[in-house]
């Protein structure tokens, strides 16, 4: 039996909002809903209307990037990528847990599902397939038509992108199916990058560089351009632009899983489309936030919508306080640092993404672990000249650790808050932030993305935003695409790696700092870093580390930290990440599989 997805449309003084409803048997995801065509008329009747349809896919469920746990109650359970990208632990019995156990299959959870993503694409289309029907009353209204055409030809390719760091590619529905079609099968991945550019091109075209205020969060020409920009850094990383991988070289449709061959040039589409999308976002009046000094600018543009930001999701303004808004949940349940009389915590950074912090001086204080083990760290020489210490860690790193991570001994709230910040494990040491909850394993927490404000009082409230692509970011994957296409750094990549970096305060460029057999791996390794401190808990290291075919390094026995009447020490937290090679490609569910004409499961599954 066949699940039904059917759309409800409400009218409220002409207002139409669309709702979908499931019921509990699988769907052909790209079959027709029952009933659909019934108020297309009235939904297309004016601008007012039809502009309902496009709204619809800005909500949470299709549009978030899903960077970090949001609500118990969400489309995805409590989960986000940073659970699975970041060196930090979290909860073991979080639905999320297959992706990083080593037990993903596919009848395990999935983070997104391609219910929505089809969803998502079916009303696009649908929109697109009626906006020349659109009765307008004025050029400026027409003018609004065809903006709204653009962001409806942006989300398809939102969508499609979203589903191919997933999966790979996918069926293309390039029109809503009227029902009797032929199966449509998972198109090849170069076609299906070429239609995500397409629609982007066209987005590009119809939509502004800006939206007035009120219109803030929508697609905008710039971020078209961003987000085609993005996909062609991912086209050309190594885990498409190169051989299938070996784990799938009996897999019967390797053209679905990427290029199948390595070609330089796309390095350079991907470079001159950074470009473009750079000059296009200058243009528009974008810039790296540097407000708040390099003590506080990755912060407070974690909180704050900023020119940085260029995609973006936005949310309504709130206060946790007394009751579970959204930003109760946004912010991670910080209860042993907040101001929350509870001891449990979500997210927990390891000593490993401690470790991971450069020195003020652009040096690694540590450059491995004996044995591979994290509770037995190999000091390098910057860190003995440093006079590196466990119990000293925090001193003289790159600022922004202090801004993403909250530590015993730091500061939390302080505009209002005088204590310190004191995770002592031991009971009898007075003042401790937190108490003995049997789930924690490390004296980390996340700092980034944590409002400390709120804990002032139940009056002070603030929007939510989550950052999808950002200048910073487009800067990095110009600065990577250049190194590519050039076998190494340009003078131009390490001028806006270097843009990123001063930022925060740290020195320019030094490829001795860097581990690599050549310039391009040292730089290489340089755009790693940046991106693990600059991005975390914004959901690009997992996407990153499998492009660049890296997922290795998702194999983590984690270690926490534990203060003991005042004393550090390492220790072993009991749990493991596992990455295997199949998990470059995730599993579809095996009731889409079967309930699907036209798809077919992924390798290793």
């Amino acid at each position: 039996m066949r699940k039904n997805i059917l759309y409800l449309f409400k009218l409220t003084g002409f207002i139409i909002l669309l709702m979908v409803f499931m019921a509990s048997c699988q769907k052909d995801f790209l079959e027709k809903p029952a009933g659909a065509d019934i108020t297309l008329d009235t939904i297309f009747a004016s601008s007012s209307n039809a502009q309902q349809l496009v709204f619809l896919l800005y909500e949470d469920e299709f549009f978030s990037p899903d960077n970090l746990a949001l609500n118990w109650w969400d489309n995805t359970g409590y989960f986000g990528w940073s659970d699975v990208g970041e060196d930090i632990y979290t909860p073991t019995w979080y639905p999320y847990v297959s992706y990083v156990d080593g037990t993903l299959s596919s009848a395990s959870f999935q983070a997104y599902t391609l219910d929505r993503l089809f969803l998502a694409v079916r009303n696009a289309n649908t929109f697109l397939s009626k906006a020349s029907s659109i009765k307008t009353v004025s050029s400026t209204d027409a003018e609004y038509v065809k903006r709204l055409s653009g962001e409806a030809h942006a989300h398809i390719a939102y969508q499609y992108f979203k589903g191919f760091k997933n999966w790979g590619s996918l069926p293309w529905m390039s029109k809503p199916l009227k029902g009797g079609e032929d199966p449509i099968k998972r198109a090849p991945f170069a076609a299906m990058i070429d239609s995500m550019v397409v629609h982007l091109d066209k987005a590009a075209a119809l939509l502004p560089a800006k939206w007035e205020d009120r219109w803030s969060g929508r697609f905008t020409s710039v971020a078209a351009k961003a987000l085609k920009a993005q996909i062609l850094v991912y086209a050309a990383s190594p885990l498409y632009n190169g051989p299938t991988p070996t784990y799938a070289s009996g897999f019967a449709n390797k053209e679905v899983l990427g290029y199948g061959n390595y070609d330089v040039q796309r390095w350079k589409k991907a470079a001159d489309a950074c470009k473009a999308a750079i000059d296009a976002a200058q243009a528009a009046g974008n810039a790296l936030y540097t407000e708040a000094g390099v003590e506080k600018n990755i912060y407070k543009l974690a909180l704050t919508l900023t020119n940085e930001h260029i995609l973006y999701q936005r949310f309504k303004m709130s206060n946790s306080e007394g009751g579970w808004a959204y930003t109760y949940n946004m912010m991670n349940w910080p209860y042993s640092i907040g101001w929350y009389n509870r001891p449990d915590k979500h997210y927990q950074p390891t000593f490993q993404h401690v470790d991971a912090y450069q020195l003020k001086n652009g040096k690694f204080p540590i450059s491995g672990y004996t044995g591979g083990d994290g509770t037995k760290p190999i000091v390098s020489q910057a860190g003995i000249d440093a006079g590196y210490k466990d119990q000293e860690y925090w001193k003289n790193r790159d600022p922004r650790f202090h801004q993403n991570v909250v530590y015993h001994g730091s500061k939390f709230g302080e505009n209002y808050n005088t204590k310190i910040v004191n995770f002592d494990s031991d009971p009898s040491v007075p003042n401790r932030t937190n108490g003995d909850w049997s789930g924690t394993v490390s004296a980390f927490l996340p700092r980034k993305f944590i409002n400390e404000d709120l804990g002032e009082g139940g009056n002070i409230y603030y929007r939510p935003i989550h950052p999808i692509i950002r200048l910073a970011d487009l800067y990095l994957m110009y600065a990577e695409a250049l190194s590519e296409l050039n076998n190494g750094p340009t003078t131009e990549a390490i001028q806006f790696l270097n843009l990123v970096r001063t930022r925060s305060g740290m020195p320019d460029y030094d490829a001795n700092n860097y581990q690599g057999a050549s310039t391009k791996d040292k730089f290489h390794n340089a755009i790693k870093y940046e991106r693990k401190v600059e991005f975390f808990m914004e959901g690009c290291r997992y996407f990153d580390l499998r492009r660049w075919k890296e997922g290795a390094d998702l194999n983590l026995v984690m270690t926490g930290a534990v203060i003991t009447k005042g004393v550090v020490s390492r220790n072993n937290t009991g749990w493991k990440t596992t990455f295997e090679d199949k998990y470059y490609f995730h599993p579809f569910k095996s009731d889409w599989v079967s309930n699907t004409p036209g798809l077919y499961q992924n390798p290793g599954y």
